[in-house]
């Protein structure tokens, strides 16, 4: 079998059998792998804390056919701060939920684990009302599904924006509204998210426009991956 070094971040894992467990990880280079990781569920296993959901590990594994098995893991950062806050602990792993719709097994994404990583890294540093929501528009932009959120997806109209269509793909001006309102502060916030300035769209304190854009990313990833994500219902942005 064809043994392989890579790095990457633990996406989730489940039982197999009565010892092993099948962990999914989103890596650098091999892109989302499912692994093997035999005896982690005996109390002498010491691989078994390495391998929780957000860790960030560099691992070595055989390549199976289907099934990847894991052979030794080097943990680089752990994600005990984000389980130690419950807020924290639910947006990142509503990130790894989303990583792990949108990625495909085995077809490397180098963008995918370093946007998940630098957001899990940002996760544990700052506190931010929009957090998830920014990590959710960008990773539907690199995705190559942005929203319009300059202009009129109906008419290219600058002024007078008023909503926003999930299904149309941008904010509306109010002639060609069809889909739900939107404030402009929140159309304000998501052009700092989506223009270059994402540092200082995390800066910015809670308020109702971080609600809105909040609601609406969710709404667009579930629109995106075409199924509701599960960890949505223990997290609610506060307004």
């Amino acid at each position: 079998m064809t043994l392989y070094r890579d790095k990457g971040v633990v996406l989730r894992s489940y039982k197999l059998g009565e010892s092993d467990r099948i962990v999914v990880l989103m890596t650098e280079h091999h892109g989302k792998i499912r692994a093997v990781a035999k005896g982690i569920r005996k109390t002498k296993s010491k691989i078994g804390a390495r391998l929780e959901p957000m860790s960030h590990v560099e691992i070595q594994l055989y390549k199976g056919r289907e099934l990847d098995t894991v052979s030794q893991v080097e943990l680089i950062d752990s994600s005990a701060r984000l389980h130690n806050n419950l807020d924290k602990l639910t947006q990142g792993m509503s990130m790894l939920e989303a990583v792990d719709q949108i990625a495909e097994d085995r077809e490397p994404s180098p963008h995918l684990y370093r946007m998940l990583h630098g957001a899990l890294n940002a996760l544990m540093e700052q506190e931010s009302p929009v957090m998830l929501a920014a990590f959710y528009w960008k990773l539907l932009a690199a995705e190559g599904v942005s929203p319009q959120v300059h202009a009129c997806v109906g008419c290219a109209v600058t002024d007078g924006l008023a909503a926003f269509d999930i299904f149309q793909g941008g904010v509306q001006c109010r002639s060609c509204r069809t889909g739900i309102s939107i404030s402009q502060p929140a159309i304000d916030l998501m052009q700092q998210v989506l223009g270059g300035q994402l540092n200082v769209a995390l800066a910015q304190p809670e308020s109702p426009a971080s609600f809105e854009i909040s609601q609406l990313a969710t709404q667009a990833m579930e629109h995106h991956i075409e199924r509701r994500l599960r960890s949505v219902t223990m997290f609610s942005p506060r307004h």
